[in-house]
């Protein structure tokens, strides 16, 4: 598989490189239904990446994104429940409909986390596409309701929490500083064992950054909305760092929070 072909699909052109190592399905039955569950807009594409070129596995999805399959991730299309993906792609939590109850959970700021999909809806569902200053200037973003996304965002990561259920929270910044940390982190999850040390210096490298769309730009585009109505999204903050402090003895990075004015 090269990785070429989803770099291109991904609008990367000629930074294209290929996989750092070969990756295969399990065989029936090898791998227990684990979710990887994130809000959309947290880096699950690239967590996803990290996760196959570490453990040498495919991973699934519940939403058989074909963009996704044609650029590499063959697990897209593959039946999870069938257990030969390592771990399964969710934005959700419904375990009266399905059993993906474990899970790896992806935490980013959620103020990234709403602006990467805002990109990523605005620029037509490319995940790795970028909305321009005149898209934040519009209603469609200037009005969006920020209290109704930061309790959607809020209340996946609780109803994970406290479902009773094995769940590894990952914090994406620190997966950002650290891969090599995280990642060791989730191979321990997920039970999966590899010879991943050979693969360092290519997955570490250039080649990962390059799953992740760019967070630069020259302005902040939440200067444009009301600062009255973000404060729903530091108090959704403030409630998960709370939670994740007396479920598992981590705080969220001070970070998360925006200075209001």
């Amino acid at each position: 598989m090269k990785l070429s072909i989803f770099l291109s699909l991904a609008g990367y052109g000629s930074q294209a490189q290929e996989r750092c190592g070969k990756i295969q399905f399990g065989k029936p039955s090898q791998f227990a239904p684990v979710s990887l569950s994130s809000f959309p807009g947290s880096g699950n594409t690239w967590a996803r990446y990290l996760i196959e070129e570490y453990t040498g596995y495919y991973t699934g999805s519940v939403y058989h994104d074909g963009k996704l399959y044609r650029g590499g991730f063959k697990g897209e299309k593959e039946e999870w429940r069938e257990g030969r993906v390592v771990i399964t792609k969710t934005h959700t939590f419904r375990p009266e409909y399905d059993p993906l109850t474990d899970a790896v959970i992806l935490i980013r700021n959620p103020y990234d986390c709403f602006l990467s999909e805002f990109n990523r809806i605005t620029s037509g569902s490319d995940h790795t596409g970028k909305a321009s200053n005149a898209d934040f200037m519009d209603a469609k973003w200037v009005e969006r309701d920020f209290s109704k996304l930061a309790s959607r965002w809020l209340r996946l990561y609780t109803n994970l929490l406290k479902s009773g259920n094995d769940i590894l929270p990952i914090i994406y910044e620190e997966m950002k500083a650290d891969p090599k940390m995280e990642m060791k982190k989730i191979v321990k999850f997920l039970d999966v064992h590899t010879d991943y040390e050979s693969k360092y210096d290519c997955l570490f490298g250039d080649n990962s950054l390059r799953f992740k769309r760019s967070s630069y730009r020259e302005y902040d585009p939440y200067l444009y909305i009301d600062q009255e109505r973000l404060k729903p999204v530091n108090k959704a903050i403030m409630e998960l760092s709370a939670l994740l402090n007396s479920t598992h003895g981590i705080e969220l990075p001070i970070t998360y929070q925006r200075d209001l004015f």
